[in-house]
């Protein structure tokens, strides 16, 4: 069986292409629906993103406020190791000073006696002693034990710089005071005073017992 067209070319044509617009219309709404879901779906990961971000971001202030808070601390304990440094050190230098009276009282030779000693941390050491001596005996004998007094204390660690500041004969009447005896039985002597340094007190530390003075004290 023939079928024979007898519409003219120009309208087959126009129907020719009007069959391909529905076909194009699919597509071009497929096309529109994958972009749409595309951006939506870009926009959720753009969204889980920035919540993501904004989430590390308070995170972030947290810390940070925590490390401003804690950093008070950090600098009070670094204070402290500071001075605790400080306070070891010193301690590490400090001179007892009732150990140095009595290791100066211990060095000290038998012929001589002490009236005080005086320590003193910007002073040093003030010992105010005298030594007996006879009308028989010549005056360098009792200078001698002065001189071993020097030497004696010269060899202490605590000390330095240890001198004879003054000598002179004079006339000791404590000794019968001290024995009892009623009548005064005046002593020659020569007395003298000897001054020395301390190396490594710390004025900080021994200021309650910046100076203690001992009287009385006696040689071995």
């Amino acid at each position: 069986m023939v079928h024979i067209n007898l519409l003219p070319r120009a309208v087959l044509n126009r129907r020719r292409y009007e069959r391909w617009y529905r076909y194009i219309f699919i597509i071009a709404v497929g096309l529109v629906a994958l972009v749409l879901l595309l951006s939506g779906a870009l926009w959720l990961m753009v969204q889980q993103k920035t919540d993501t971000l904004q989430s590390a971001n308070e995170q972030v202030q947290q810390y940070r406020a925590q490390s401003d808070a804690l950093a008070v601390f950090e600098q009070n304990t670094q204070t402290l190791q500071a001075r605790q440094a400080a306070v070891q050190a010193a301690l590490s230098q400090r001179v007892d000073m009732g150990k140095l009276a009595n290791n100066i009282s211990l060095v000290l030779p038998s012929e001589v006696w002490l009236k005080s000693i005086t320590i003193g941390q910007e002073s040093g050491v003030l010992v105010v002693g005298s030594t007996p001596r006879s009308t028989s005996q010549s005056m360098d004998v009792a200078y001698k034990s002065i001189a071993k007094t020097l030497v004696r204390l010269g060899e202490l660690k605590e000390l330095s710089s240890v001198w004879l500041s003054s000598a002179a004969n004079t006339i000791w009447q404590e000794w019968a005071v001290q024995s009892g005896s009623a009548k005064p039985d005046p002593i020659n002597v020569v007395g003298f005073q000897i001054t020395g340094k301390l190396d490594k007190i710390k004025a900080l530390l021994d200021a309650p017992a910046a100076s203690s003075t001992t009287s009385g004290t006696s040689g071995k």
